[in-house]
């Protein structure tokens, strides 16, 4: 970095631009500007930083400068050009920066110290609104930054939750949120059913139509569960053509209700293949109802045995895990 002082015939041209100092009269800044420098700084350079305190504002009269997160240039928040500047909020609440700022290529910068600034401020109270102005301006870039990484996260974790092929949360998602949702419910003594469904003859739809009609078939799967389950209902793909869902709040008769308005809605809605076919499944499913101080793996083993249950029994029906009989002591 290099510091000369400026020469005054250039002032008007270098600040024209500028929105901190429009509609300011330079002449009576002249002592103040007297005061300021430039400051010449090299492609890469890394100007403010988060580990150091600023205690100036820097105006940017010619190249570019970049805000990051991490002082490479890869990946800027924001790009500053000549009339933009930086630093105003770090010397306003005097904590370091929380952003690096770079240099992208050689610039030009006027380096104006914070006793300076405060004195421009008194001489042209114009550049009081102008650097409300500013500080708005950055205020809502930083907000645009903010909910732009905030829906990039999201987008992320839709991915790493969601089954790309069913559209359903996926294992992980199950295995985190389930045991969570009982624990509330038993914090809150709530009934909870859990259903598992899974496409009856799978295999076959595989072999007679093909993988991909089976990839169709999974997503027109997963589409009628979105529709026919309540909102309240959490539901993932545990793996292969089996679902699984966890109902809060539902005791073992109307979670049967449920599954059977599933189970008939799925047979009484034909999948339209690529090719002009219709193909018609079915499914089975098992209910098991939980009982407090229940694992969800426990849970899950006795749906599973509901669910061979329908299979044996003839499928495209709902079984349900008998709940043990209370003894009697009389």
């Amino acid at each position: 970095m290099k510091a000369a002082e400026i020469r005054a015939d250039l002032v008007p041209t270098l600040l024209a631009h500028s929105r901190l100092f429009q509609g300011v009269d330079l002449a009576s800044l002249d002592a103040e500007l007297r005061d300021s420098c430039v400051l010449s700084i090299d492609a890469g350079q890394v100007l403010l930083d988060p580990k150091h305190i600023n205690t100036n504002i820097y105006l940017v009269l010619s190249g570019e400068l970049l805000v990051c997160l991490e002082p490479k240039i890869g990946h800027p928040l924001v790009r500053l050009g000549a009339g933009d500047c930086v630093g105003e909020l770090s010397i306003i609440d005097a904590s370091a920066p929380s952003a690096y700022v770079v240099a992208s290529m050689p610039s030009q910068l006027l380096v104006i110290s914070k006793p300076v600034l405060w004195r421009m401020l008194a001489v042209q109270q114009v550049m009081a609104l102008n650097l409300l102005h500013v500080l708005a301006r950055r205020i809502r870039e930083n907000n645009t930054v903010l909910l732009g990484s905030l829906e990039l996260q999201r987008q992320y974790r839709n991915k790493a939750e969601t089954d790309a092929l069913t559209g359903l949360h996926n294992r992980a998602w199950f295995e985190e949120v389930f045991p969570k949702q009982l624990d509330l419910c038993e914090r809150t003594g709530q009934h909870v059913s859990l259903l598992m469904v899974d496409i009856d003859h799978f295999k076959k739809v595989n072999d007679e139509y093909g993988h991909t009609c089976g990839d169709e078939a999974l997503r027109h799967m997963g589409d009628l569960l979105r529709r026919n389950l309540r909102s309240t209902d959490l539901c993932a793909r545990y793996g292969g053509e089996e679902m699984i869902v966890l109902m809060p709040g539902t005791e073992i008769i109307h979670a049967q209700l449920t599954a059977d308005r599933l189970r008939e809605s799925v047979a009484d809605t034909p999948l339209h293949l690529q090719d002009g076919r219709e193909l018609t499944i079915q499914i089975s499913g098992g209910i098991a109802q939980w009982q407090p101080g229940t694992a969800l793996n426990d849970l899950i083993r006795s749906a599973d045995q509901a669910l061979y249950r329908a299979k044996e029994g003839g499928r495209n029906r709902i079984a349900v895990h008998a709940l043990p009989t209370p003894m009697d002591f009389s």
